[in-house]
C-alpha cells in the first residue's frame, strides 16, 4: 500500500504580501531612484510575482506613491504628535528639533527618497499635491512665535517658513550630506557623538536666532563640535543610525 503524500494547502496573506512589495519598494527606490529600478528587481526582491504588483498598486508608479506616503506619513506623524504645549517657546522649539533630529537619524530611507525627488524636479510632488503637508509643523511654529514674541527686527518673527527652512537646512545636511563631510572637513556624522554634538549645535543656533535681543552669549565648549558630551534625551540610544537595508 503506497503512503499517501501530505499536501500542505497555503494560505494566502494579502496585508504580508503587500507589505512585503512596500518594503522592497521602499528599499530599492531609496537606494536606487525611481529610474533605477525595474519592476523584476522589485518582485525579485519581495519574492512575489508581477501579478501581486499589479493587484496591489496596479503600477510601479502606484507603487511608489505608496513607498513615498507611507514614509512621508511617518514624518509628518512626528509634527501632528508633537504634543508640547509648554509656556516655554525655547523649550518647545528645542524638544520639535530634537524629533526632527531623531526621525532623520533613524530614517534614512526618508532623507534618500527626498533627495531623489529632488533630483526628479519634485515630478511626484508636482502630480500629487499635498504628498509632504507642511501645515502642522508651521502652524505649530506659528504658536512658537505667538509666544516668543520676538522683536519686530527678526525676520522670523513674521513668516514661520524662514524658520521652518533654517531648521530643516541644518537638521538635514548631516544626513545627506553625511559621506562628503567626512572625507571633505573631517566631521563624521555616521558617529553618535558627533550627531549629539550637532544637535545641540543647532538647537542653539535657531534659539539664538529667534531670540536674538535677548540670547546672550553662548558658551563655546557648550555648543563646540569637540565638545566631549552632551545631555539630550531622545539622541541617547547607541544604535548605528546609518545601517542600510
Amino acid at each position: 500500500m503506497k503512503a499517501q503524500k501530505t499536501v500542505i494547502k497555503q494560505t494566502r496573506n494579502p496585508e504580508k504580501t503587500r507589505a512585503k512589495l512596500l518594503q522592497a519598494g521602499k528599499d530599492l527606490f531609496s537606494m536606487n531612484g525611481y529610474s533605477g529600478v525595474a519592476v523584476d528587481d522589485i518582485v525579485a526582491t519581495a519574492g512575489c510575482n508581477k501579478r501581486m504588483l499589479y493587484h496591489y498598486f496596479e503600477n510601479k508608479d502606484g507603487l511608489y506613491l505608496a513607498v513615498l506616503r507611507d514614509v512621508f506619513a511617518k514624518f509628518e506623524a512626528i509634527e501632528e504628535n508633537f504634543a508640547d504645549e509648554s509656556e516655554d517657546p525655547r523649550g518647545s522649539l528645542r524638544n520639535l528639533i530634537e524629533r526632527y533630529f531623531k526621525f532623520l537619524r533613524n530614517n534614512s530611507d526618508f532623507t534618500r527618497l527626498l533627495m531623489w525627488e529632488n533630483l526628479n524636479q519634485g515630478k511626484c510632488f508636482a502630480e500629487h499635491p499635498g504628498l509632504l503637508s507642511k501645515s502642522p509643523i508651521l502652524q505649530r511654529l506659528d504658536r512658537i512665535l505667538a509666544k516668543a514674541n520676538p522683536s519686530s527686527r527678526n525676520s522670523f518673527a513674521i513668516d514661520a517658513r524662514r524658520l521652518l527652512i533654517a531648521i530643516i537646512g541644518l537638521c538635514f545636511v548631516p544626513f545627506s550630506n553625511c559621506h562628503s563631510l567626512r572625507h571633505t572637513i573631517g566631521v563624521d556624522f555616521t558617529q553618535s557623538a558627533e550627531l549629539k554634538r550637532h544637535l545641540v549645535f543647532v538647537q542653539q543656533t535657531i534659539e539664538k536666532l529667534l531670540f536674538a535681543d535677548d540670547a546672550g552669549e553662548v558658551d563655546s565648549n557648550e555648543t563646540g563640535y569637540r565638545q566631549a558630551e552632551s545631555k539630550d534625551t531622545l539622541m541617547d540610544e547607541p544604535e548605528n543610525f546609518w545601517e542600510l537595508g
